[in-house]
């Protein structure tokens, strides 16, 4: 099996190459994408697409998407562009492989969970719930989505659709203003107050990263070694319980020993959200019987990670898509 991560330099593409090492053999291309550049991207697109289907030969392949630089707060236009890339890189890929290739691969698409069940009724929202999305970044998710599940359609091609709840791990990109757990690790190491706009009873579905890496590659493991006719898969990638902003400032203080400076202010538009947005997997639930981390061990580790790159660069770091 070849394994090609787009996304690698992310937090999610970097702990999912890691873990696709165990899955088969990991490709990567020559060049880092220039995600700023639409012109040199499509060429790289083409380069990096041409490279790696010469590399597959006759093997079977996976292209594990982890892209992406949207988030709840991206406007249309953005998105619009985002959705653009995903939709070109699927013509590369379907112009690289022959017929026959296609129908020996697979591709995993990060997508969100909380991005397009933001108005769906009856939680805790699973992959039988219909999403209701209320963000430019929610729709356009779906409809991404869509474009992968018509690939399939058309080629034949294995596909896993991935709704992912938040994320957090040591390499959050800060500059995506997003990241809530690294958000106050990092406001501690500075000595900073943050500022939260949602109320304390806020609950959300917070995933580590290697758990969620563990997922995403148990479950194409699993699909690519059904045999079955199905070739068109979705999957929540979840944690097993939900927890409150105060939960997390609670842990937070007892963990890391020092009690993060919060002020709580109101805006109409965070208020609108829902106080609760919970999911519970009940498709290819054996991808996720494994000991996950404990979120007290989870931040803690966070903090080691942020503590070391501030006492070396004395600044936060961002990480790419590559």
């Amino acid at each position: 099996m070849k394994v090609w991560v787009v996304g690698r330099g992310g937090l999610l593409g970097g702990g999912v190459e890691i873990e696709s090492k165990s899955f088969g053999e990991i490709f990567v291309p020559t060049e880092n994408f220039i995600w700023s550049d639409s012109t040199k991207l499509r060429q790289q697109f083409s380069d990096s697409c041409r490279q790696f289907s010469r590399t597959v030969g006759l093997q079977p392949w996976t292209i594990m998407w982890c892209a992406g630089k949207g988030t709840l707060s991206s406007s249309n236009e953005q998105m619009d562009i985002e959705t653009l890339e995903f939709k070109e890189f699927l013509n590369t890929v379907s112009k690289d492989f022959d017929e026959d290739a296609l129908k020996r691969g697979s591709i995993f698409f990060a997508s969100t969970a909380g991005g397009v069940y933001a108005r769906s009724e009856n939680p805790p929202f699973t992959e039988n719930t219909t999403p209701q999305p209320d963000s430019a970044y929610g729709s356009a998710k779906l409809r991404q989505e869509g474009m992968l599940l018509d690939f399939s359609e058309s080629y034949g091609t294995l596909v896993v659709i991935g709704r992912i709840s938040n994320l957090y791990g040591a390499n959050q990109d800060f500059s995506k203003n997003q990241g809530l757990i690294s958000t106050i690790c990092d406001s501690i190491l500075r000595r900073q107050p943050i500022n939260l706009f949602v109320p304390l009873e806020t609950s959300r579905n917070y995933i580590h990263l290697s758990d969620a890496a563990k997922i995403i590659v148990n479950t194409m493991r699993l699909v690519s070694g059904q045999g079955t006719t199905n070739s068109k898969y979705l999957k929540l990638i979840v944690a097993d319980e939900n927890l409150t902003v105060g939960n997390i400032l609670s842990v937070a203080k007892s963990v890391l020993r020092i009690k993060p400076l919060v002020t709580v202010s109101t805006k109409s538009k965070h208020n609108e959200q829902p106080r609760v947005i919970s999911f519970r997997s009940v498709i290819l639930t054996s991808a996720d019987s494994f000991s996950k981390i404990q979120f007290n061990v989870g931040i803690k580790c966070v903090m080691q990670v942020l503590r070391s790159d501030f006492m070396r660069n004395g600044w936060r770091t961002t990480s790419s898509r590559n």
